[in-house]
């Protein structure tokens, strides 16, 4: 598992983020279809500045807030 199919899953999970794909991304923002290529890792060995700090963003926000 890659470091961004780790982040989407948690985002995802019901006990911590509960977010659906459309909503991550249209929190970070980029399509729904890439957050899905992250998370199987069709994608991810070069992600944008942008969508990796939005990501990171998202997790800290909606994961660990105390962070």
């Amino acid at each position: 598992m890659t470091y961004w199919s780790q982040l989407i899953n948690d985002l995802q999970d019901k006990k911590k983020g509960n977010m659906t794909q459309q909503e991550i991304a249209d929190s970070v923002p980029c399509s729904q279809n890439y957050i899905s290529d992250l998370k199987t890792g069709k994608k991810g060995k070069r992600v944008s500045h942008e969508i990796a700090k939005g990501l990171e963003a998202l997790y800290k926000q909606k994961i660990s807030p105390a962070a």
